[in-house]
C-alpha cells in the first residue's frame, strides 16, 4: 500500500513542485475559479521560483508513489523588532485532497512560524482553500480582490491569523 509522505523539500524537487502546483490549479481551483481564471494561472512555466523556495527553509512536498502531489511553502521575514510570517503556497493535487495532507501542512507551517517568533501569519487565499483557512481561525483582512496571475485575473482573499 502506497502512502503519503510529507519531507522537507529539497534540491532536485523543483520540477515535481511546480507541476503539483499547477495540477491544484488546474484540476482543483477550476471548479470554483472557472477556465478563464485558470487558463494562465495554471500554466505558467517553472521559471526559477521553486529553485529559491527550496534553498530557504520553509518548503515541504508531499510525495506518493514516488511523485510530488503537494506542495507548501512559508516565508518568514524579520525586520526588526517584529517577524512577519506568510504564507506563499499550499497546493494539493486531487489524490491528496481529503486525507488530512492540507491540515498536517498547515499546522507544520503554523509550528514553524511561530518558532521563528512571528505574532501573525498572512496568506492570499483561493475560493477553494478560503473555508479551509476559515476553519483554522483565519480571517478575512478586506474584500475580494482581483490579481493578476500568469496573465490571468485570480479572485483571492487576504486572510491573517493572530498567532
Amino acid at each position: 500500500m502506497t502512502q503519503f509522505l510529507i519531507r522537507e523539500a529539497r534540491p532536485g524537487d523543483e520540477s515535481g513542485m511546480h507541476e503539483a502546483h499547477m495540477r491544484s490549479i488546474r484540476e482543483v481551483c477550476v471548479r470554483d475559479h472557472g477556465d478563464e481564471e485558470v487558463k494562465g494561472w495554471g500554466n505558467r512555466p517553472l521559471g526559477e521560483r521553486w529553485q529559491k523556495q527550496v534553498r530557504e527553509s520553509g518548503s515541504w512536498v508531499v510525495e506518493f508513489g514516488g511523485r510530488i502531489v503537494g506542495v507548501a511553502y512559508i516565508r518568514v521575514a524579520k525586520a526588526e523588532p517584529e517577524v512577519h510570517a506568510h504564507i506563499e503556497a499550499l497546493y494539493l493535487a486531487p489524490e491528496a485532497i481529503g486525507k488530512g495532507i492540507g491540515r498536517t501542512l498547515l499546522e507544520i507551517m503554523l509550528d514553524f512560524a511561530r518558532n521563528a517568533g512571528a505574532r501573525e501569519l498572512t496568506l492570499e487565499s483561493t475560493l477553494t482553500a478560503h473555508g479551509f483557512y476559515k476553519s483554522f481561525g483565519f480571517a478575512d483582512t478586506g474584500p475580494l480582490r482581483l490579481k493578476e496571475v500568469g496573465g490571468s485575473q485570480v479572485r483571492s482573499y487576504a486572510m491573517r491569523l493572530a498567532l
